[in-house]
């Protein structure tokens, strides 16, 4: 079960009573049935479709933990600040409380539960991966480099941003598929997701391929034998 840091992760803090519907009708996964000790990942989208962030929701009963990528934080806030209104939803970031991991190769992990333990927070995020939040205090075991990582997770087909996840592209196109759900109701970006959806038309899809089978410029992490290409279909 290797571990490595993850450096870009951040974390904010979502409080009141709308959170849960703000988020809902901004992004493509349902998450209004979120229950206390749940986790669940879910893609803010532009009216265009394109992602602006995929992310990672702790619902820690008081509030909603919100599990981020730093580099798009700032573009994340520009869309959603406005669009708070009225609503009961205020934001804080936490993530100058916290450091960041990636544990992968994970056997029997219960899928969208996470744990709190000693200063660290695990969450299931999906099968064989979880990611850890720990407090700065917190001595979490690393035995696993970002490189590790990224090899590992070439070899199954995970998107990560800054690769795969990035305003480039929508939620098909970069392997975010299972963050859209088929009969929600309305968000930003839903129409042209529903449409390709519908249609069976989605442009281009994530794949594992062999480094020299493809074009240079769809490569989007590239491993030592196999790679992730963003293909038109």
């Amino acid at each position: 079960m290797p571990t490595a840091p993850y450096h870009d992760g951040h974390l904010s803090v979502w409080r009141g009573n709308d959170v849960l519907s703000f988020i809902d009708g901004l992004s493509t996964n349902h998450v209004l049935d979120l229950q206390e000790g749940q986790f669940r990942h879910t893609t803010f989208t532009t009216a265009q479709a394109k992602v602006i962030d995929r992310v990672g929701l702790f619902h820690m009963g008081g509030f909603i933990a919100v599990f981020s990528h730093g580099p798009y934080w700032e573009s994340l806030m520009a869309h959603i600040s406005p669009r708070i209104l009225g609503q009961d939803v205020t934001i804080s970031n936490a993530t100058d409380n916290n450091n960041f991991f990636v544990q992968f190769g994970v056997e029997g992990s219960d899928v969208g539960t996470f744990s709190a333990n000693e200063g660290a927070t695990v969450a299931h995020s999906m099968t064989h991966l979880n990611y850890i939040v720990a407090s700065k205090n917190t001595q979490v075991p690393v035995d696993a480099t970002p490189s590790d990582f990224h090899e590992w997770r070439t070899h199954h087909v995970i998107p990560w941003q800054g690769f795969e996840i990035t305003k480039k592209h929508h939620a098909f196109a970069c392997g975010l598929g299972d963050d859209v759900h088929p009969s929600k109701g309305c968000y930003i970006g839903q129409e042209l997701l529903t449409r390709m959806r519908t249609r069976g038309k989605m442009g281009r899809e994530l794949v594992c391929v062999n480094t020299d089978d493809v074009p240079p410029k769809d490569v989007t992490t590239r491993g030592l034998s196999k790679s992730l290409a963003i293909v038109r279909l």
